[in-house]
């Protein structure tokens, strides 16, 4: 597939042929299945010091990746508003080398999944989670071999300090001893919605004010990012809203006093109980 850039990544390790993208998709999806299955009569397995290491790896590739394309960016005088695919001469080169890392990295979040897989935590692999990670790791071969550098900066700048954040709590949250400490869970899924947010107006930003930036690329990456600010959104209305209304009926259920729960006397009072909120 030749793009209008596809001459920067020629050469570049995985870009040449869809085969391996693809093939290790499918291989991906043959995992979670099998995987579960192969599980099912065996105990889960802890992984502490092998997620510790995993997590602290993404980390700080995301932080290099984060660093270097302010810095190319920069030194290349991308407009943020729009930037073209040719303009920036050695700088869209730098961009491309860091966004086949993006890439890259895109593969090796497949293990976040075979993670959950081993340790038995099959709540955690849902249709979003799946999703995200399968379709990152296919666009992403299609960006660098349309679009490697440019106005596709941006998307990975953001998604690299989004996961500095989520790769450390994750990272943190293998210790129970620093479970009190992560209460901040929710507020990632509040910032991983303004990332997609601000993704997409940065894209429409150049559908209304064109640079020569293909108009496709950018009406597809508005389109898949308004799939993943539902998911998203549809995942933390049903975490952060759902449940605790539903776990606060539970409870005032179980605390009940002659016919009546502690929420009613409470109430009664003036005064509306924690629980009962």
């Amino acid at each position: 597939i030749l793009g209008p850039r596809s001459d920067l990544v020629r050469g570049w390790f995985m870009l040449d042929s869809y085969l391996p993208t693809l093939s290790l998709t499918v291989l991906y999806l043959l995992l979670i299945r099998l995987g579960n299955r192969c599980m099912r009569s065996r105990p889960a397995l802890s992984l502490r010091g092998v997620l510790t290491l995993y997590n602290l790896g993404i980390t700080l590739l995301s932080a290099y990746m984060l660093a270097e394309l302010i810095l190319s960016s920069w030194e290349g005088g991308y407009n943020l508003q729009c930037q073209d695919l040719t303009s920036a001469g050695e700088a869209d080169i730098r961009v491309a080398r860091v966004l086949w890392w993006y890439y890259f990295s895109k593969l090796i979040e497949f293990l976040d999944t075979i993670f959950f897989v081993l340790r038995k935590k099959t709540s955690q692999i849902t249709f979003l989670h799946v999703y995200h990670h399968a379709s990152m790791f296919n666009i992403w071969w299609c960006v660098l071999n349309w679009i490697p550098c440019g106005q596709s900066f941006f998307g990975p700048t953001l998604n690299s300090f989004i996961h500095i954040l989520m790769y450390s709590y994750y990272g943190l949250s293998v210790f129970p001893s620093m479970h009190k400490y992560l209460w901040w869970k929710k507020y990632l899924t509040q910032a991983q919605l303004v990332q997609f947010l601000l993704t997409i107006s940065h894209t429409m930003s150049a559908v209304v004010r064109p640079c020569g930036f293909p108009l496709g690329c950018l009406l597809f990456q508005s389109s898949y990012m308004m799939t993943l600010v539902i998911l998203f959104l549809n995942f933390y209305i049903q975490t952060y809203r759902k449940k605790p209304m539903k776990k606060a009926v539970e409870e005032a259920g179980k605390e009940v006093k002659n016919g009546f729960s502690k929420a009613y006397f409470s109430a009664a009072n003036g005064v509306i109980s924690k629980k009962a909120q």
